[in-house]
């Protein structure tokens, strides 16, 4: 066998062996920029969902109200009449207005009942909705705050909620509500203070004494 034949078959080999390397190689970079682009669009997603859980828990822990004291406001010797409740914007809230915060009682016993209300709202008042007492939040002082007033974080505000009348309705005679039997003591009531997209406060009260001026806890 010639020395030139057997160079050609050398060469022949060779490029052999490149053409293979080359095929390898560009499949590897091929099987890379796969793995690079299902590892970004991961890595967004994760990313994406992340940012929403934030914003989430964000909302959340920025707009809450904490409850102080809850007091008994009035009672007809049996059941409370009436609540008053002092309440603090919750540290790191902001953008909270009056009328963003809504509160609900719910109360048991020998009949279920439901009352709601929104502190940028109409208050009741001897069994109808009157002008006068327009907006339920209240300064420390009692004077009233506006429904698009700001709430900014550490303010102390106060509130009240009448039991004994139905919330459900415009017009209602005093007694007829729907917690009217169902805040004696030894009874539980559950308060839930929520602000439009923000968090919600719960909160049982236990009735140990219906006397005026007295703690709920």
């Amino acid at each position: 066998m010639s020395e030139e034949y057997q160079l050609m078959n050398r060469d022949r080999e060779a490029g052999s062996i490149g053409i293979g390397a080359m095929i390898v190689f560009i499949a590897l970079i091929l099987v890379a920029a796969v793995a690079s682009t299902i590892i970004i669009k991961t890595a967004e997603e994760l990313q994406q969902n992340a940012e929403s859980t934030s914003d989430d828990t964000r909302k959340e822990i920025s707009g809450k109200i904490n409850i102080l004291q809850v007091l008994v406001n009035g009672s007809d010797g049996t059941d409370i009449d009436s609540l008053l409740i002092t309440a603090k914007v919750a540290s790191g809230s902001m953008d909270v207005q009056v009328q963003d915060i809504d509160w609900v009682i719910t109360c048991g016993g020998s009949s279920y009942g439901l009352i709601t209300g929104n502190l940028g709202s109409t208050d009741w008042a001897g069994g109808n909705i009157v002008a006068p007492e327009s907006i339920n939040a209240d300064y420390l002082n009692s004077e009233d705050y506006a429904a698009t007033d700001e709430l900014t974080a550490g303010t102390t505000f106060r509130f009240d909620i009448n039991l004994d009348l139905d919330d459900t309705v415009t017009t209602n005679a005093a007694g007829a509500g729907s917690c009217s039997g169902s805040a004696g003591v030894g009874e539980t009531l559950e308060m839930k203070m929520v602000v439009e997209g923000g968090g919600t406060t719960i909160l049982d009260l236990q009735i140990e004494s219906v006397t005026s001026g007295k703690e709920v806890t």
